[in-house]
């Protein structure tokens, strides 16, 4: 295990991990000022939040491979470099056009910078240990996606929406020099294999069980990607309430994703990783069901009602993804960036494909927002059986030989 001198790992990863939501979250309060502003409407700047995973998953398709090749540390100040121009470039962003196009070049950033964070995990850990330590990451991460619409609203309190993007472009800066001081390179040249970069992704997905469980993984986290993009319309718009009360409410769910991530912790002393998500996948799919069944009553869809069954759905992401990552990592150790760039491009690409299917649904009801939900719920479930039924079978893919750098 490589030795982090001053903080500990979990922080340093989870500080990088955090630019994916304070980038989505922080400017969710600031969404009506941003249409006023560049003349559009709150519908078509939500796009900007599907246009974003998108970007994102672009960048951690790239950053994979090129990371395995080169090493972490190089691709992380790659990723946070780009995170900042583009960040400060939306400054000055006059059009809806222009808003859309950036945001994607500051996904692409924050792609290949996060995509090393769970390679990074997979270097030093194995096992169970793997599923641990992401939910350590993930309890204290799940700071930031609670914080940023709090401090999204502060900013916009004291000025205006392009000042969030002015923080975003800080925060990366300081996180580069940050990760120069602290962060140790834990993929060094000894054990960086040359591949052509289709190959380690090849390598992954022939992995009969693993393939299922990243498909799972994807359908999960796009029931939380349609919840994060159709917010701002639920309680601001649906339920009437203040931009102020905004980042309360959407804290509230964050909140217990950080609860199920430090009970994961504990649970995984007793439990197997699978039968832990198993158990956060029938949470997830058990709530949606209800959601759903709720919206067809609107007199009964109230604010008190719907929202303790949205903290059931989204926190039953804190059992569902560290265990289901840490069992697809432990098969991938050479190739541990690809496989998580896979992960993660096709989790932001299916969050962003649910995002864009609610705005197309959308009718100015609940109903597609939580139907949506229930058709990512159901696929989870589906790939989580068959995943299940493949893993008697399953085996680590072993690569040919390959020839190493010197």
């Amino acid at each position: 295990m490589i030795n982090i001198s001053r903080l500990p790992l979990p922080l340093l990863l989870a500080l990088l991990t955090a630019i994916a939501p304070l980038a989505i979250d922080m400017y969710l309060p600031a969404m009506a000022n941003m249409a006023s502003s560049l003349n559009s409407d709150i519908h078509h700047v939500e796009l900007s939040v599907s246009t974003f995973l998108l970007g994102f998953a672009l960048g951690q398709i790239t950053g994979g491979p090129l990371s395995d090749s080169f090493g972490r540390k190089p691709i992380i100040y790659l990723g946070l470099a780009i995170f900042g121009a583009a960040s400060l470039s939306l400054i000055w962003v006059i059009s809806l056009d222009e808003l859309l196009i950036l945001r994607v070049v500051q996904a692409v950033g924050g792609g290949l910078a996060v995509v090393n964070s769970t390679a990074i995990v997979r270097d030093n850990f194995d096992g169970a240990n793997i599923a641990r330590v992401l939910s350590m990451i993930a309890m204290i991460m799940m700071a930031a996606p609670m914080i940023a619409p709090m401090l999204g609203s502060l900013v916009l309190h004291f000025s205006q929406w392009q000042t969030i993007f002015a923080v975003l472009a800080a925060y990366s800066a300081v996180l580069i020099l940050l990760l120069i001081w602290q962060l140790p390179e834990s993929h060094p040249k000894h054990k960086r294999v040359k591949r052509k970069p289709w190959e380690g992704y090849a390598q992954v997905i022939r992995h009969r069980s693993a393939r299922r469980y990243i498909f799972m993984l994807a359908s999960s986290f796009s029931g939380m990607f349609v919840f994060i993009t159709a917010s701002p319309y639920l309680y601001l718009e649906h339920f009437e309430q203040s931009a102020s009360m905004f980042p309360w409410l959407f804290g509230a769910n964050v909140a217990v994703v950080m609860v199920m991530n430090r009970l994961n912790m504990t649970l995984l002393k007793f439990y197997s990783t699978t039968r832990l998500l198993s158990t956060g996948v029938a949470i997830q799919f058990s709530s949606a069901i209800a959601l759903v069944v709720l919206s067809f009553f609107p007199d009964y869809f109230t604010l008190g009602i719907a929202l303790p069954l949205l903290m059931t759905f989204v926190g039953s992401l804190g059992l569902i993804t560290a265990n289901t990552m840490g069992t697809i990592m432990q098969h991938f150790r050479d190739v541990a960036a690809s496989a998580t760039a896979l992960m993660g491009v096709i989790q932001f690409s299916g969050g962003a494909l649910a995002g864009l299917l609610w705005g197309k649904l959308h009718d100015g009801t609940p109903m597609p927002m939580m139907a949506v939900c229930l058709l990512t719920a159901s696929l989870s479930a589906v790939f989580l059986i068959s995943a299940l039924r493949a893993d008697a079978n399953a085996a680590p893919i072993t690569a040919p030989p390959q020839q190493t750098d010197s």
